[in-house]
């Protein structure tokens, strides 16, 4: 912009309005005395300096680069068209510098006064806008001076000139006595006030650029964490070590802004504090939701954002004191991060501050165990901020033998001298020189003191207020401790060339903090790209071979589970059909008929009788004994009153339940306890809602039945050929048991004489028993007894084993139940049973089994009606209501990550994602890395290489 030819200056003459004129006259160069520089010197620069402030408050960046491009462009060829006129004399020369003089005066004042409100109200933009300025200034102002300037011959001998020159950060150097006209002197004191403040503490445009630089640093930092805790892939962080005397968490406080860290008499610190600082910007910081200032515990999201820095102490406070005390300390550690527009973008560790010996509460262990853990954080890459008291002898000092053991060269340490104010101001600069134990990053000394009431100066007063924090009350107490008459001691001005700058305040400890850890970590850029590039590649590899680039969702994995439920659900429905449902209720209902028929007739010893009743053709029904319709009317009645309703809707509700148990307990939800029990409760709970009602109704449904049954010829021989089916089966089962005990006792022969002898022995007790009763008040001869005994006694009563009488009996009870079963079978295959329901006192097995069947069709109309359908309606509306739409996000990837499958194909996924965000912004740093490197050719330091 200010590179600009000749000729195009005397293009750009001939439409300049205040020079239009004076391109007419023909003054030559060689004429000019060194006076008219000097002249035009001092009006340059302030109209440079009001234009430069002026745009930018109006402009911002780009106005101000805009009009003070223009500003300078009018006043070159104002200074060109002086030069090349030689058609005036001197006189006429000094009346056009005076002119020229006078018009910009003026126009700096109208700038000034233009701007004044602006400057007021946004001081901060200012002072940024006017040092960048200063330094595209400096850059171009040298090259004017030297045309300006330059020796003739004809002024030679006409005096000298000083040589005055930019001195980067500090605004011009001691200017010429101004011409006529205040405003000048009130620009130059303006921009020399701005450049103060901004050396104090605002940050330039290219600092603006490493403090977004630092973030994205530091956010790549963070995912690096949550992927990987190797040490290859782990970018530097800033390890804050000390002794629990030194004023370490007086530092970080003071950093932060507020006091948050734990405080107590004892040990308080037991767990490393790995504090993440997050810059945001002051005009989005604050909102209806956000407050300006909060901090977030990563690792315990249900706490939310905390706006309140004493629960944020108090939280920390406790995650300290849950360590047992047995233990003493912990390398877990607690995670926090601060977003507030107060704070630099920083990586900080807060470890358990050394000690000497421990107290009688604390192990004995407690000093090794602190020297390793510190050990373990201050290892490469991480920089170390060894933390010293002023009045201690650093040769005493922890935190400075711990650095040397791990970096000798102190190529990664800086000191921080805490509590200047203890010691004389002479002793502290001898401290901050690092003269003793020096650090190639230097010495910050500190005082972390709140300053007295009542304390103010020109910095409060430029700024316009300030927050009521930490921070700002330090910065008064160290302005007010490193200025005054100790500003002779600490301060850089007027400080020898190569005598080393000392560092002082919170505010450059800050800066400092920030620049060395932008720098360290840049200088592990190509190193973390290479890593990050190969374990990429790796994951990569896997995903394809393994799940063929096949990406998955926790949502998708709850959506799918959800479904694949719901149709095993419908799947299984079909073993509740009507046909299905009857049949079971069917079966429940024979086994009860038999367990009657059993207590009722085969326990009779009439029951044979029936049977030939039944063969006497000429025998009419309602001749038959009233004794055989008495236990028909009471079989009836045992099977009717028997809780059918109760009975049945269990047995329904039954399957229900190892229905859902089944579907719960397959994959995938094997993997789910928690929502398997949830489908297991909710079901369980619809269930007690309807059986109540389904049993009642059932009940009332088949009351009937109690006290009158109809039956038709069809019903009847349904009823009969089940009957028959039902003696088979029993009959079959008899036949089995019988067959296993012939088996056990070794044939069909032993087993016949073993029955035989348990008949025998049966009769023997039989007779015994009723010799015995007979015999009751009689008295007995003696030698009587004997001969009874002897006569009762079976011979051969020792032949077999207890064990074989048992099975013996079994065999007999079995033989006589076939006997039976066949006789009754008989009986139902016989014309009698054939003739129709008249015979049912003659056959009532097919009878009962009609009312069997009868009471099963009508228990399963209504417990289809009231407990079936209304549990498949509802069931799979519960699963969507109380397990997909009732799940928060959280539970979402809870639910997901239990099975183990879907977790490595989640974790594997979500470390492939990661590894590429990362791998885009290293590659994106890498870029900028390379752009900023042909500009360092122009300047002392660039981007990337501001201290090494």
């Amino acid at each position: 912009m200010f590179a600009t030819s000749r000729p195009m200056l005397q293009q750009r003459l001939a439409v300049s309005t205040p020079s239009r004129n004076m391109h007419q006259r023909a003054i030559s160069f060689a004429t000019i005395p060194r006076m008219m520089a000097r002249a035009f010197k001092l009006p340059m620069y302030g109209a440079a300096i009001g234009a430069g402030g002026a745009g930018y408050a109006h402009y911002k960046l780009e106005g101000v680069r805009t009009a003070t491009g223009e500003m300078i462009d009018g006043v070159t060829d104002t200074l060109s068209s002086a030069y090349n006129t030689t058609s005036q004399t001197l006189a006429s020369t000094l009346a056009t510098a005076t002119q020229l003089s006078n018009a910009l005066g003026q126009r700096v004042s109208d700038g000034i006064s233009g701007t004044a409100a602006d400057v007021k109200d946004g001081v901060d933009a200012f002072g940024s806008g006017a040092k960048q300025w200063w330094t595209l200034v400096k850059q171009q102002l040298p090259e004017w001076s030297a045309k300006a300037e330059e020796p003739t011959a004809s002024n030679n001998g006409g005096g000298g000139s000083r040589d005055e020159k930019w001195r980067p950060g500090e605004g011009p150097g001691e200017p010429t006595p101004p011409p006529p006209g205040g405003e000048v002197l009130v620009g130059l004191v303006g921009a020399g006030a701005m450049m103060e403040k901004d050396d104090r503490g605002e940050l330039p445009k290219e600092e603006h650029q490493l403090l977004q630089l630092t973030r994205k640093l530091i956010e790549i930092r963070s995912v690096l964490l949550s992927v990987d805790q190797s040490d290859a892939l782990k970018l530097p962080s800033i390890v804050v070590i000390g002794s629990q005397s030194s004023g370490k968490s007086s530092v970080l406080e003071a950093i932060v802004g507020h006091e948050f860290l734990p405080k107590g008499d004892n040990m308080v610190t037991r767990r490393p504090i790995e504090l993440t600082l997050i810059h945001t910007p002051s005009n989005a910081a604050s909102s209806s939701t956000t407050p300006a200032e909060y901090g977030v515990f990563p690792n315990l999201p249900g706490l939310g954002k905390i706006s309140s820095f004493s629960t944020i102490q108090k939280t920390l406070t406790d995650l300290n004191l849950a360590v047992p005390p047995e233990m003493a300390v912990s390398d877990d550690p607690i995670h926090l991060q601060i977003h507030s527009p107060h704070v630099p973008d920083l990586t900080l560790i807060d470890l358990p501050g050394y000690i000497q010996i421990s107290s009688m509460d604390q192990p004995e262990q407690l000093k090794d165990k602190i020297n390793s853990l510190c050990d373990k954080y201050i290892r490469e890459p991480n920089i170390i901020l060894a933390v010293c008291a002023a009045d201690v002898d650093l040769a005493n000092s922890p935190a400075l033998r711990a650095s040397r053991r791990v970096d000798p060269l102190g190529t990664r340490t800086i000191g921080v001298i805490t509590k200047m104010d203890l010691v004389k101001p002479e002793n502290g600069v001898q401290i901050l020189r690092g003269e003793r134990y020096p650090l190639h990053l230097g010495y910050v000394g500190v005082v972390c003191k709140a300053p007295a009431a009542g304390v103010s100066g020109l910095l409060r007063n430029i700024r316009g207020g300030e927050a009521n924090n930490v921070t700002n009350a330090v910065i008064r107490r160290e302005e007010e401790f490193f200025g005054g008459e100790n500003a002779r001691l600490f301060s850089n001005k007027g400080r020898a060339v190569g005598e080393k700058r000392l560092l002082v305040g919170t505010d450059t400890l800050r800066r400092r903090l920030m620049d060395v850890l932008e720098t360290s970590m840049s200088g592990s850029l190509n190193g973390i790209t290479n890593a990050v590039q190969l374990e990429l590649e790796e994951a990569s590899y896997q995903f394809k071979v393994q799940y063929n680039d096949r990406r998955i969702t926790a949502e998708s994995y709850v959506a799918e589970a959800v479904d694949a439920l719901k149709s095993k659900f419908k799947e299984y429905t079909t073993h509740f059909s009507k046909p299905a449902v009857r049949s079971k209720l069917k079966d429940m209902l024979d086994n009860r008929l038999m367990d009657i028929l059993e207590q009722l007739y085969w326990n009779d010893p009439r029951t044979a009788e029936l049977s030939k009743l039944a063969e006497d053709r000429k025998l009419a029904p309602e001749e038959l004994d009233s004794y055989w319709k008495y236990k028909l009317e009471t079989a009836s009645s045992m099977l009717t009153k028997s809780g059918v309703g109760r009975d049945s809707t269990n047995l329904v509700a039954d399957g229900l339940r190892g229905l859902i148990d089944n579907i719960a307990q397959a994959e995938p939800f094997t993997f789910h306890p928690d929502a398997t029990t949830r489908i297991v409760d909710f079901s369980h709970a619809i269930l007690r809602e309807r059986m109540g009602m389904t049993a009642d109704q059932v009940e009332n449904c088949i009351k009937p039945y109690k006290y009158e049954v109809e039956v038709d010829d069809r019903e009847w021989a349904l009823g009969r050929e089940r009957a028959e089916e039902k003696f088979g089966e029993e009959m079959g089962r008899a036949e089995l048991k019988l067959g296993e005990i012939r088996k056990r006792v070794g044939g069909g022969r032993k087993l016949g004489s073993l029955i035989r002898h348990v008949e025998e022995l049966e009769r023997w007790e039989d007779e015994t028993r009723r010799r015995r009763v007979s015999n009751l008040g009689r008295v007995v001869p003696e030698g009587d007894e004997a001969d009874e005994t002897h006569v009762d006694t079976p011979l051969d009563a020792y032949k077999y084993s207890p064990a074989q009488v048992i099975d013996g009996r079994h065999a007999l009870l079995l033989s006589n139940r076939l006997t039976l079963l066949r006789l009754r079978q008989n009986a139902l295959k016989s014309k009698r049973c054939r003739m129709g329901p008249d015979q049912s006192a003659f056959c009532p097995e097919a009878f009962l089994a009609v009312v069997a069947d009868k009471l099963a069709y009508t228990s399963t109309m209504f417990i289809n009606i009231e407990l079936l359908e209304q549990f498949f309606y509802q069931f799979p509306r519960e699963i969507d209501s109380r397990i997909l739409y009732d799940l928060d996000r959280s539970e979402i990837a809870k639910f997901a990550r239990e099975n183990p499958k879907i977790r490595k194909h989640l974790d594997l996924q979500d470390r492939k994602d990661k590894l590429e965000q990362v791998m885009r912004s290293l590659q994106g740093l890498v870029n900028l890395q390379k752009e900023a490197q042909p500009a360092q050719s122009r300047r002392e330091a660039g981007l990337f290489t501001k201290f090494f």
